[in-house]
């Protein structure tokens, strides 16, 4: 055969746009004038950062802008590329596009590493051809794009799941591979966790508090017991597939952090050190593309990277968006029952859905609620993500995806109806920590934005494209009902919420229908609309979230800090902490500020253990400090052992914020969007508690109260059981003898004296865990009577007259509502602070309630004679 003579090198374009003009084989006529623009600013700056990032909104064609730049540096430098994308189903798209519309030859790599052409690979190492895979493709223990140049990370924002994850540890209870060292893992956990936390992870959930509760093993225990957790989780994870973060993390425990809850363990880093991993920071470049690139350091605090040189969206983008969506609000009008049906009505009509759930529970809630009522085929997120074509070409079908709000892309008839459920907060047992323990929503504010605006784009992707999204769930529809929230929106998506408020108030389930219809046959009713919400557009802003530039301005000291925590340098990473501390002072900001004083303790405990500080009293007095910052934040008073212990003048005691965190889920149980459930159970237990004649409906109202006010509340049909207790936290319990059916003129019997007295022993027989708990019995009666033998019994007994009780229960339920009706939503440590004071003044707080009932039943009974008791019996 003929020898291959060295072709003439090809003349390169002098930028990305030249290039789109030789591109022969393209079937689009030209770049918009906005990707124009953003090649121009990249062009200017491409050689000045390592890191840039781009933003163009969802459907403005920012795919071509990525290809452009990626094949321009291909051809320019000689560079290999690799064009990442979150999924399968997306990186073949984008290779499909490539090829059919843009004129570009390049190479998809999916599957496993043992699949990929032998030819296309050559040609990738070679810088001959753009390679585009998944981002776990390039994070993982054993990548084929081991030493890009050039790095192209499409959809930015869902790097999260992706980067985070490959220095995360998750041991789910649930899955078979994980289950043995989930057991074992909480073996060695468990003795630091207080004995109500313990039972959380062994038994059964009884309230939304176990199913959200979250809690971090403190530095100096997780540190501790690092010895034993190596050498377990060397032994669970050698035959699963745990063994690859596991050994990213191993031998860097010291710089992670360890999450427990009932169904999972989550052990990693505060922020993912992606600079240790060669192939993502060995790159020459690194460009970010996303429609939401937010302001406050989110980006770089999810990939690790740092500074990263933001390209704003282009002139004129900052009012328009790509697309139009119809939203509706059901829950504005229709009740539990009614906005059920109204979503299965508006599946029926359109045909094909995609329906979003915060987590796997909800959506296998829903697949069975469609399999029953709709008879068709349900997808998941891992078959559309494989390939979308069974879903469209189904006549009638549901995708239901649980957490994901990136990754799927439905355009035009593909799909023309979105539901959504829930909002998108607590992503892991990180996020959820930072919500519901630390106060620090305020950090995940930018995140869980981005994600509704990825999420309400799912089936919008292109500039003529349309379809109606349906808002459903408590938190969602609650989050979306302010107006202080939405203004944190696009002003096309601020106009589009706003008019499907509008259209959702006050009408009809049939109302509501017939204007999806309009809107699906895009008639002149919706002509009118659409010019409506155009209008609307108009008089909207784009208002920058609280303390954003606070947090942008302490993120590069955050991740000094990690990189720092990672190599073993503790007084550097305490520095770090100093710095962060600093610059953290916007009011809304406590409770984060309170987080990084107890990093900057656990960093002090760190350099003391390891001989790096002579002393462990900077541990010490950053543990107070952390503690003073945020009072309410119960699991800052568990701080400490020998050589870090926390303060012992806590300024609110750790029960009362145990109360306060549960009356959280309560109210996000009950709903905020209206009253229709909390009143519902108001009344009930009201009703229940007004009950004479009926001691169980007593018994049972009593029990639903003690939930609602916070407290741990439960009971027994046993013989010889207590009635209801209430369990403030593990060092306090009331447990009650209900006597509600009694009359004033009743004598108090010596056998109802007794039981009432051996409800303690009763509960701890019942509850090992309550072996060290102050439980004090309580009697409710409205017997003033009763006999000289029952008065021993009684003097260890605390007497809660009957009527007092109520009217203190009427009082305590007034509170709660006036306490409801400023709740902002869970994680709000301005309405945790004022909360306490509320529930002090009320009585409802443990130690104040415990103070209240301080009489004992002898001090409040009289003792009749014998002859007496025989007249009244």
């Amino acid at each position: 055969m003929p020898f291959k003579l060295p072709e003439k090198k090809p003349v390169v374009p002098d930028d990305p746009e030249a290039l789109f003009r030789d591109l022969r084989k393209k079937t689009v006529p030209g770049l918009l004038s906005h990707q124009a623009d953003v090649l121009r600013s990249y062009i200017a700056v491409h050689t000045k950062h390592p890191d840039i990032a781009l933003q163009l909104p969802t459907g403005s064609g920012k795919t071509l802008v990525g290809l452009l730049i990626a094949e321009w540096r291909r051809r320019k430098y000689g560079e290999r590329v690799v064009y990442l994308c979150p999924t399968r189903q997306l990186a073949n798209q984008v290779a499909h596009q490539a090829s059919t519309k843009y004129g570009i030859d390049l190479y998809t790599f999916t599957g496993s590493r043992a699949q990929y052409d032998p030819g296309a690979a050559a040609d990738w190492q070679n810088a001959e051809a753009v390679g585009v895979t998944t981002y776990s493709s390039l994070f993982n223990t054993n990548p084929f794009f081991e030493d890009p140049h050039l790095i192209i990370l499409d959809d930015a924002h869902s790097a999260e799941n992706y980067v985070s994850a490959f220095w995360s540890l998750l041991i789910d209870k649930s899955h078979p591979e994980h289950e043995a060292a989930f057991a074992a893992l909480t073996g060695v956990v468990s003795r630091f966790l207080p004995p109500s936390d313990r039972s959380r992870l062994t038994g059964r959930a009884k309230s939304p508090a176990d199913r959200q509760w979250v809690e971090i093993l403190p530095t100096p225990a997780f540190q501790s017991s690092t010895p034993e957790i190596i050498a377990l989780l060397d032994e669970h994870t050698a035959s699963s597939a745990l063994k690859h973060p596991w050994s990213l993390i191993r031998d860097s425990l010291h710089a992670c952090h360890l999450y427990i809850s009932r169904l999972s363990i989550l052990i990693r880093p505060l922020i993912p050190p992606s600079n240790t991993h060669a192939p993502f920071a060995g790159a020459t470049q690194r460009v970010y593309m996303s429609a939401t690139l937010g302001a406050g350091g989110d980006l770089e605090r999810v990939t690790g990277r740092q500074p990263i040189h933001k390209i704003p969206v282009p002139t004129g983008w900052d009012k328009q968006g790509i697309g139009r969506r119809f939203f509706l609000f059901p829950k504005r009008t229709l009740d539990d029952a009614e906005t059920e049906q109204f979503a299965l009505d508006t599946i029926k009509l359109s045909g094909r859905a995609l329906y979003l759930v915060p987590d796997d529970n909800a959506a296998e809630k829903m697949r069975k609620a469609i399999a029953s009522n709709l008879a068709c085929p349900v997808f998941d997120a891992s078959q559309i993500e494989a390939s979308k074509a069974p879903f469209v070409q189904s006549e009638k079908a549901v995708a239901v995806v649980a957490n994901r709000y990136d990754g799927i892309d439905l355009v035009d008839d593909d799909c023309r109806l979105l539901l959504a459920d829930g909002l998108p907060g607590g992503a892991n047992l990180q996020e959820k920590f930072f919500v519901l323990r630390v106060t620090a929503q305020l950090l995940l504010d930018d995140r869980i934005l981005t994600r509704l605006v990825q999420g309400f784009g799912r089936c919008t992707r292109s500039p003529n494209d349309y379809a109606a999204v349906i808002v459903l769930g408590e938190s969602l529809s609650s989050y979306l009902f302010k107006k202080e929230r939405r203004e944190f929106f696009h002003p096309e998506i601020q106009a589009e919420l706003e008019f499907g408020l509008e259209q959702s108030k006050g009408v009809s389930a049939a109302a509501m229908l017939d204007n999806l219809q309009h809107f699906f046959a895009q008639d002149a009713d919706w002509d009118a609309a659409d010019k409506a919400i155009v209008a609307l557009r108009a008089g909207m802003t784009q208002k920058t979230l609280a303390a954003t530039q606070e947090l942008a301005d302490a993120t590069a000291a955050e991740l000094s800090y990690q990189y720092a925590l990672w190599n073993g340098d503790y007084p550097r990473a305490l520095e770090h902490c100093r710095t962060i501390i600093g610059k953290l002072n916007h009011p809304d900001l406590r409770g984060y500020r309170a987080l990084w004083l107890y990093l900057a303790g656990s960093s002090a405990w760190l350099a003391h253990r390891n001989g790096q500080l002579d002393t462990d009293e900077i541990a010490k007095d950053y543990f107070r400090k952390a503690q003073a910052a945020a009072p309410v934040l119960r699991w800052l008073a568990g701080l400490g052992t020998e050589k870090a212990e926390p303060s012992r003048d806590i300024p609110v005691e750790p029960r009362l914020i145990a109360i306060v965190e549960r009356l959280e889920t309560v109210f996000e149980s009950m709903g905020t969007v209206h009253d229709r459930k909390y009143d519902a159970e108001e009344s009930a237990i009201l009703g229940l508690l007004l009950q004479n004649s009926d001691g169980k409906a007593f018994e049972h109202g009593h029990k639903r109260l003690g939930d609602f006010l916070g407290y741990s509340a439960g009971n027994s049909s046993e013989e010889a059981a207590p009635d209801p207790w209430w369990i403030a936290d593990d060092s306090l319990c009331l447990v009650f003898e209900d006597h509600a059916e009694g009359k004033p003129e009743t004598v108090f019997s010596v056998a109802k004296a007794r039981q009432a007295a051996l409800h303690p022993q009763w509960l701890r027989n019942k509850f090992p865990d309550l072996a060290g708990t102050e439980i004090i019995p309580v009697l409710i009666t409205p017997c003033t009577r009763t006999t000289e033998g029952a008065i021993p019994f009684l003097k260890e007994v605390r007497c809660w007259p009957l009527d007092e009780f109520r009217s203190w229960a009427k009082s305590a339920l007034q509170a709660l509502r006036d306490l409801r009706r400023d709740f902002p939503g869970a994680g709000n440590l301005f309405w945790r602070t004022d909360a306490v004071e509320k529930l002090k003044t009320a009585r409802i707080a443990p130690d104040v309630l415990k103070a209240m009932l301080g009489r004992t039943a002898a001090e409040c009974m009289e003792v009749v004679t014998a002859k007496e008791e025989e007249e009244a019996g």
